[in-house]
């Protein structure tokens, strides 16, 4: 009976908290799907943790000591930690871009196993597979206990191989740092839910899941301040912070590059089509940029650095694979334009400037070389 007050108390802490994050997420102008799913994750959380209040009144003896109010107040916990579980793959997914996870029927299909586990619980009154109220009205794990157990953690753990797999494959900057985020958001609810799996009547998951969606919420953030809300790629900041760092630290065998990519008379796009047809440009140019720089060796740093030029911050063993990824840039732009059928032709000039580490200049400078190097293509 004495730690009702302190679980309650720590329950309370963490849907206020929960709370005022939901706030800050509802008053957000741009909804995006991945904002909506980490609304519902937060939304899910604070109905646990009521759930959780709800099981300490009810195993500390203040709500009477009925077996009907043991398996409810279990069956509420179990639930909505599987759907919490379940939402952070779907929004993991989401914030990876992966296509598949935007289908009603693949959603469906994953939310399988808490239905699953939903019919073991709600059944469990009668069947006692996964766990039963014994004579004194306390609660026993039964012979199919771990698969409530298993729900919520394979949710989690999935969406952590996914990331982590994503990261090491892909070698593009952001996305790589994205995937690690994700991968490690579960390990505090997994450190800490097995903690409490051994001392129950401790809120170690309370906590866990709290410091996990703050660290997602303040590194979500921090994403979308460093992307640039068009293209999705980095932003100008972004790329001269990145930059900085990598012109202070040479890689052996690797000398670093800097690319500029500018699209021929996108002034002329806006003036004749439109600021829209202008953006649409942007956005598929970003694309065949993206596409280019996916490679198993070499490591890209991609950022749009204002208007209708980008730039790519890459190490590369040779000026000739520079040279090369600036023709795959073009290429891939020329292939967009014939398979859209624009009215008009997209293309892109391309500057290249290999940094020397033995004569240090300024970031500005290093860009400008880049710069140079770009318009005297657009002369040829």
């Amino acid at each position: 009976m004495g730690y009702v007050f302190y679980y309650v108390e720590a329950q309370l802490a963490c849907i206020f908290l929960l709370g005022l994050l939901l706030f800050k997420i509802n008053r957000g102008i741009n909804k995006q799907l991945s904002q909506i799913y980490l609304g519902n994750l937060i939304v899910t959380l604070i109905a646990y943790s009521a759930a959780e209040i709800f099981w300490a009144l009810v195993d500390g003896g203040c709500l009477g000591s009925s077996m009907t109010l043991v398996y409810l107040s279990n069956i509420f916990t179990y639930i909505l930690l599987s759907i919490a579980a379940y939402i952070w793959f779907i929004l993991s997914e989401i914030m990876q871009k992966e296509k598949y996870i935007e289908h009603d029927s693949n959603r469906v299909l994953l939310s399988i196993p808490i239905w699953v586990a939903a019919f073991l619980c709600i059944t469990a009154y009668r069947t006692g597979l996964v766990y039963y109220v014994d004579e004194n009205n306390i609660l026993r794990g039964g012979r199919l206990y771990f698969i409530l157990v298993l729900v919520p953690f394979g949710y989690m753990i999935a969406a952590s191989f996914n990331a982590f797999r994503r990261a090491f494959c892909r070698n593009i900057y952001t996305d790589r740092y994205i995937y690690l985020m994700i991968g490690i958001f579960p390990a505090a609810p997994i450190v800490l839910g097995v903690l409490q799996a051994m001392y129950w009547r401790v809120p170690f998951l309370c906590y866990g899941a709290l410091a996990a969606v703050f660290y997602l919420y303040s590194t979500y953030m921090d994403n979308l301040i460093s992307i640039d809300p068009l293209t999705q790629l980095n932003n100008k900041n972004q790329m001269y912070k990145y930059l900085s760092q990598k012109m202070h630290v040479e890689e052996p065998e690797l000398p670093l590059f800097l690319l500029i990519v500018d699209v021929d008379g996108f002034k002329l796009i806006n003036d004749n089509y439109g600021y829209s047809e202008g953006d649409k440009i942007l956005v598929r140019v970003a694309g065949a940029i993206k596409d280019a720089c996916q490679g198993p060796r070499n490591r890209f740093f991609i950022s749009r650095y204002g208007g209708d030029e980008f730039i790519i911050v890459a190490e590369m063993a040779y000026r000739a694979e520079a040279s090369w990824l600036a023709d795959q840039i073009k290429s891939n732009v020329k292939r967009l334009e014939e398979s859209i059928g624009t009215p008009y032709e997209v293309s892109v000039s391309v500057g290249i400037a290999q940094y020397d580490f033995e004569q240090p200049i300024s970031v500005q400078s290093f860009i400008a070389r880049a710069d140079s190097d770009l318009y005297q293509h657009k002369k040829i």
